[in-house]
């Protein structure tokens, strides 16, 4: 055995494998996916029942309820992904689902509607946190495995999503909000005993200067795994003893990618929520009977009306939430034959078409256009929102990761926090106006995905801002597609400094001609 060999994080993880000890984390983690829908789609249900629960609500104030809990997730996402990188991931998670879980209990006994929304802003705060649940997964995981895993436990937000829906179709009409939400809670108990068998991750470990943690908890790794570790010893030139730089969001290396990132997941978070509230505003204005749309403008000068969801709208819900996983097989395809920033322009765009269309929804006054529209939309969009944690993860070295995924989670929210005000108040006075706003901000957004600096497909995960971008792996048979290569090098002429290629770019057809010299 050379003991002067050494290995590094990267080509340890690779070297183990994938195994037991990621499918443990993965069943666990994906819980906090779960738990993370459940609260979220548990507004577009909880909206209507406490309108009828406190007739005074007006439609402004509903819609701060939801705007409540996603400055709460933008808090959140921010201070718990800073105490994510200098004190370890699982931390933030345990913290996190101890937070939701005592809000949710007392938004449940809330005497009031201003107590819901205080409670409910406290929610939103824990919900930042639960994001580092992916980071932590991403960072265990081999490269070969790294998307598809990461990629894959999003089905699990569908999963919470129909749960939540499910649950509110029984408990609603019996039994009131109150047990619903507590209910909702229900995944976060078992995050809580799932993550007393979940370890911190070496990469932390490593970036933060702790090695010799890194090197135990790879040998557990290992072992859970029954395979060997890499002969030699971990090092890592650019080991740090401080993590969470804010500044190092905006270092030169970075700022175009986190500039542009942080409207692309804004828009994300508008596009999802505004599909969501977008169906359920029209499913209970008032004069929706007999699976006819009403004119939504025509109900702007009548008062607030108590209409709950009905067996049915709960069906639609269920129906239209199911087209979020299929989002995550064509993903899959997509990931096969394009990088990242060619998957997020064609999302886009299919958005911005999917939006275009509710021009036509209103005029025909038919429920099942409406039902079409928001499934194609919901599976495109949830497609984005799969890949956009994934190229986040891959893009951000680990001193950052934790700060950057928690950012970009918190940012989301304030598109989530516009939609209600879009769905839920403007819609009643402009209706294709409205329409027009999603679609504008749709497009754009399609746009600086084609900006986009670096694409990460293939790349190793980065431990400082200064590493160099290292290509792992190569298209099948080690030939990319002709039309792949002709949208990615078009890409790229977007992405010019001074007369230069980004130097962080490099386009699959040449990302394939280095793995290949290197075989």
């Amino acid at each position: 055995m050379d003991t002067s060999a050494t290995y590094t994080l990267e080509e340890c993880v690779n070297y183990i494998g994938l195994g037991k000890f990621q499918w443990r984390l993965f069943s666990i983690i994906s819980f906090c996916t779960m738990a993370d829908a459940g609260e979220i789609l548990l507004l577009t249900i909880l909206g209507p029942a406490l309108q009828c629960y406190w007739p005074y609500i007006t439609d402004i104030r509903i819609a701060a309820l939801t705007t409540c809990v996603f400055s709460g997730t933008l808090c959140g996402g921010f201070i718990l992904g800073l105490i994510a990188d200098k004190y370890g991931r699982r931390r933030v998670i345990v913290t996190s689902a101890i937070i939701i879980s005592l809000s949710g209990i007392l938004t449940a006994l809330a005497p009031s509607y201003n107590y819901v929304l205080l409670t409910a802003f406290f929610v939103g705060v824990g919900m930042g946190g639960l994001n580092q649940g992916n980071n932590l997964l991403l960072e265990y995981l081999p490269s070969s495995s790294r998307a598809m895993l990461v990629i894959s436990i999003q089905l699990f937000w569908s999963f919470g999503g129909i749960y939540e829906y499910v649950l509110g179709m029984i408990i609603m009409p019996s039994y009131g909000w109150r047990l619903l939400i507590a209910l909702t809670s229900l995944p976060l108990f078992v995050i809580l005993i799932g993550m007393y068998y979940i370890t911190e991750s070496p990469r932390f470990y490593v970036a933060s200067g702790q090695q010799e943690k890194a090197e135990d908890l790879l040998k557990e790794m290992a072992s859970v795994n029954q395979s060997p570790l890499p002969p030699g010893k971990l090092v890592d030139t650019n080991a740090k003893d401080e993590c969470g730089s804010i500044t190092e969001l905006f270092h030169r290396n970075c700022r175009k990618t986190t500039f542009l990132l942080a409207y692309i997941w804004i828009v994300a978070g508008l596009d999802y929520y505004g599909l969501i509230l977008l169906n359920t505003s029209l499913m209970t204005s008032p004069n929706n009977n007999n699976n006819k749309l009403s004119s939504i403008e025509s109900n702007i000068t009548q008062p607030t009306q108590c209409k709950m969801l009905t067996t049915d709208d709960y069906t639609s819900l269920i129906f239209t939430t199911s087209g979020e996983m299929l989002g995550i097989p064509l993903l899959f395809i997509l990931l096969r034959y394009a990088g990242r920033r060619t998957i997020s322009v064609i999302n886009y765009s299919i958005s911005a078409i999917c939006f275009a269309l509710f021009f036509f929804v209103i005029p025909h006054r038919e429920l099942w256009r409406l039902n079409i529209i928001t499934f194609i939309g919901r599976m495109v969009i949830m497609c984005q929102f799969s890949l956009l944690p994934l190229y986040t993860m891959e893009v951000y070295p680990t001193s950052i990761r934790g700060l950057a995924i928690g950012c970009a989670f918190g940012i989301s929210r304030i598109g989530a926090m516009t939609s209600p005000f879009l769905s839920q108040v403007l819609l009643k006075k402009t209706y294709f106006g409205t329409i027009g706003i999603y679609v504008f901000l749709t497009a754009i957004a399609a746009f600086c995905s084609f900006l986009l600096p670096t694409e990460t497909k293939g790349h190793a995960l980065k431990q400082s801002i200064f590493d160099p971008d290292v290509p792992l792996i190569i298209s099948e048979n080690g030939v990319t597609p002709t039309w792949t290569k002709a949208v990615d090098n078009t890409t790229s002429l977007a992405n010019m400094d001074n007369g230069n290629m980004n130097k962080n770019y490099k386009s699959l057809e040449a990302d394939n001609m280095m793995s290949s010299k290197t075989q």
